[in-house]
Formats: structure tokens, sequence, C-alpha cells
């Protein structure tokens, strides 16, 4: 499928490819501004949220934070990182947001390999970086739109590529 941007970077390098940016942003509880705004300046894009795919499990579901839902948490972001690819192997540009870094962050790197659509992975944080995190951004002073403005430059720029 051939796709053009309209006001924004493709995650996918160009040509119509779509990819996939994993926004890991801890202050936003699940509702993330800069996500929105993100998907609102690729074109066309997807906003998917981790939470939702815990918050469809009706029988059984369990508190994410127990150690026993481990195996539940696995399969939502498993399903999150599939939807995700799918999307993007059909050209759209997929902004998954999660408040907490991904625990199963292989999932969505497997799917990169396994479909060729591009991976991206932003975790925003107020403060400096700590050493050895390439992947994080400091957004203390930055307002949400100049943070998804810095996301914006560093997709076109390929800092936060994590794979293909």
């Amino acid at each position: 499928m051939n796709r053009t941007t309209v006001g924004g970077p493709e995650l996918g390098g160009g040509r119509g490819a779509g990819g996939v940016l994993v926004l890991v942003d801890p202050s936003g509880a699940g509702n993330s501004p800069v996500a929105e705004l993100l998907a609102q300046e690729l074109h066309p894009s997807v906003h998917l949220r981790t939470d939702d795919f815990l918050r469809v499990i009706r029988s059984g579901r369990l508190q994410p934070h127990l150690p026993e839902a481990g195996r539940q948490n696995a399969t939502a972001l498993a399903a999150a990182a599939q939807a995700a690819f799918a999307y993007a192997t059909r050209g759209y540009q997929v902004v998954v947001e999660s408040p907490a870094v991904p625990a199963a962050l292989d999932t969505f790197r497997r799917e990169s390999r396994t479909t060729g659509a591009a991976l991206h992975y932003v975790v925003l944080q107020a403060g400096p970086a700590p050493d050895g995190a390439p992947h994080t951004l400091d957004t203390s002073g930055l307002t949400h739109e100049t943070t998804a403005k810095s996301v914006l430059v560093a997709l076109t720029r390929r800092t936060h590529l994590l794979g293909w």
C-alpha cells in the first residue's frame, strides 16, 4: 500500500512505509497528550495504548503489578505489538503509548524483524537520562507541544531507532 505523509515524518523511513514508535510516558498515566499530538502529526496514524490491551480482559483479569500477572501482562503486550505491526505493515504510522517501560520490549523487536517495519523507542523523562539510556528524552521545561516536536525531530534523525 503506497501511503504518503502529511505534516510529519514517516516512522518507516519514507516511500509510504509504516513504522512503530513505542512511547513510554510515566507521567501520562495512560492518557498522554504527547502521544496524541504525535499521532496527529503522523499520517496516516494509529494511537494504541498498552493499558487498553489489559482492560479488554473480561474474566480473570489480575492487577498488572501483581507477580502472578506476568503471563497476562506478557500476553497483552504481545497483542499490542502484533496489532501495532499489523497496522504498520499496511502503511500506518503507529504510536504505542505505555505508562512504563514494557517488560517485553523484545516482543516489539521480534515483530519488527518479522515484518520489516521500523521500530522506534522513546522514554520521556523529566530530568537528564541516566548513563546508558540512549532512548531517553529529557522533557524538563518542555511543553507537551515542544516535547512532541522534539520527538518528531529525533525520529527524522533516527536517534531512537531500535530495530527493523
